[in-house]
Parts: C-alpha cells; structure tokens; sequence
C-alpha cells in the first residue's frame, strides 16, 4: 500500500471518529501517523492539528445547522481554548510530550473540579496544540464533571478546536514540522467521513451515543 492510500485512510478514520463523536479524531490521526506511517513524533503531531482543524470546521458547521448552541455556555471554553493554544504552541518545540501531560492534567483536574470552564478550556487547548488528546478530555471533563449533556458538549469541543488549532498552527507552520502530502490526501478523505459521520450522530439517541463513544475510549 502506498504512503499515499495510508494517509487517506487515517484521515478518513480520524474523520469518522470527529464526526460521530464530536472530537478524539487525533486519537486516530496521531497514531497512524507515527506508528503505520512510520513519520517523527513531533511533525506527526503537528500534522495532526492541521488536518484536524478542517474536520472539526466541517463537523461543527452541521451540528450548528442541526441544533442551536448556547454561545454564553461555549464561550469560557473557546477562550480557554484560544490561549492554550497559543501557549501550546509556544511550548511545542520546548517540552516533552510526558511532562506536557502530567502537568496540564493536574490543571484539567482542578478546573474539573473547581467547575472552571475557563480552566478547563485553557489546559485542553495546550494539549489539542499539541496534538495530544485535548479534545477527547474536554468532552470528558464536560460531560462527566460539568454536566454539558453530550449533543452540547460535542458541538462546543468541534469550536473550541478551532481557535486551539490555528494558535498552535501559527508556531507549527513556522518550525517546518507540517507535511504537506499527508495534509494533501488525509483532509479531503477525512472531509467526506466527517460530513457522513456528523450528520449520522443526529440519527442516533444520545444515550445510544454515548455508549459507543466510551467503547472508544477504552
């Protein structure tokens, strides 16, 4: 199988994953790259951002179609998104991915905990720049901590990756570390599964999507 087939395939799967679930698409994407596709850890992260970001775009424009949204609700994690994408992206380069997840998940515990949305949104946006799993803890620490029922908090996690990602795009694309032929055919694969899957999660009960999303986790 050719590199090629290989990317288009993890960007299809990670777009399946986005669209259903609202989120955990790099759980797919970053994985494939480094393990199936053999490519350096750091560029295979920072590549997953990039071709994440468009199937999170995707995604949360037909669940804005097919459900309103609460904007003052989204908006705490948004902005916490937005700086911790920057920093995240001011960090890339600086840190290990290890420590990266020992600290901001001390700080993803205590916003939890605390009921902070800024917080939460804040220490998830560094990993999702980091192209760690944010998003899957976000949805996570809403659904189960700050009782954001599931439809809600898949739509704000797809937005809130948004401004995460670009902050973080800005020092990746600057360090060199995304590849263009994989971003070339996994989007427009992911794209189309993405589409498919977003508008079948409005097929499904909500209780009935929750029980295949914690299959995912696991």
């Amino acid at each position: 199988m050719t590199d090629r087939m290989k990317y288009a395939l993890s960007g299809a799967a990670a777009g399946a994953v986005n669209g259903l679930f609202g989120g955990g698409g790099g759980m797919v994407l970053a994985p494939a790259l480094t393990g199936w596709c053999h490519m350096e850890q750091k560029r295979a992260l920072a590549t997953c951002v990039a071709a994440i970001l468009p199937l999170c775009l995707l995604s949360a424009a037909i669940s804005l179609w097919r459900q309103p949204l609460d904007w003052i609700q989204a908006l705490p994690y948004l902005l916490g998104g937005l700086g911790g994408g920057f920093v995240g992206g001011r960090l890339f380069q600086k840190v290990s991915n290890l420590w990266l997840r020992r600290i901001f998940a001390c700080f993803l515990l205590y916003g939890g905990v605390r009921l902070l949305p800024l917080a939460v949104g804040f220490s998830t946006g560094i990993l999702s720049a980091w192209g760690v799993g944010g998003g899957t803890l976000l949805l996570l620490c809403m659904t189960l901590l700050l009782g954001v029922d599931q439809r809600t908090a898949q739509t704000i996690n797809l937005l809130y990756f948004l401004p995460t990602a670009g902050m973080g795009l800005l020092s990746h694309g600057k360090g060199g570390l995304l590849e263009k032929p994989v971003l070339r055919s996994a989007i427009p694969a992911g794209l189309i599964a993405a589409a498919l899957a977003a508008w079948l999660s409005f097929s499904v009960d909500t209780e009935l999507l929750r029980r295949p999303f914690g299959v995912y986790l696991l």
